[in-house]
């Protein structure tokens, strides 16, 4: 339970930090189209989904979120939806009219990315698991989404999908 409240502390402080600072994602709603997420995706209830996918097919496959919140955004014109599920939490954002998957956190180790990646894993694990990751300081882009996991204390303490700041 500890190291799940602090996953998404971190994570939460994280999405904040990228508001404050001068590189924040600011997202032209007209290049957004899901599906442009490359290799960094998302599983879960055997459904695939990364950034900027449609939310609504994506929650409806889902089973009910544990709890749901709203927030303020630094990055789009909506506010922020927050859907918090056993392992993960996605948040949304309407973007040109369509509510759209903007950020996917991991929570805890009860979940994984495609790659085999998990919270709390031992550094050395996630080189072996995700090399390229590991080669580009531990945030690798792909298209309209990008990877970043930080390692603390030698292990995976978080791992984040959101909007690249990079453009095609």
């Amino acid at each position: 339970m500890k190291r799940t409240v602090k996953a998404l502390a971190l994570s939460m402080l994280l999405l904040m930090l990228g508001c404050a600072a001068s590189d924040a994602v600011f997202v032209d709603p007209n290049a957004v189209q899901g599906g442009g997420y490359g290799e960094l995706y998302f599983e879960a209830n055997g459904m695939r989904f990364g950034i900027f996918d449609e939310a609504e097919p994506v929650l409806s496959a889902l089973p009910a979120p544990r709890s749901t919140f709203t927030g303020e955004t630094c990055a789009f014109d909506s506010r922020d939806e927050y859907y918090r599920f056993s392992g993960f939490e996605l948040m949304t954002n309407e973007i040109d009219g369509v509510a759209r998957i903007t950020a996917i956190t991991l929570a805890d180790d009860t979940v994984k990315t495609p790659q085999g990646l998990y919270i709390g894993m031992p550094e050395p694990d996630a080189k072996e698991a995700f090399p390229a990751l590991s080669e580009h300081d531990w945030q690798l882009t792909d298209g309209t989404a990008q990877l970043s996991v930080v390692i603390r204390d030698g292990a995976v303490a978080s791992i984040i999908y959101t909007p690249s700041n990079t453009k095609d």
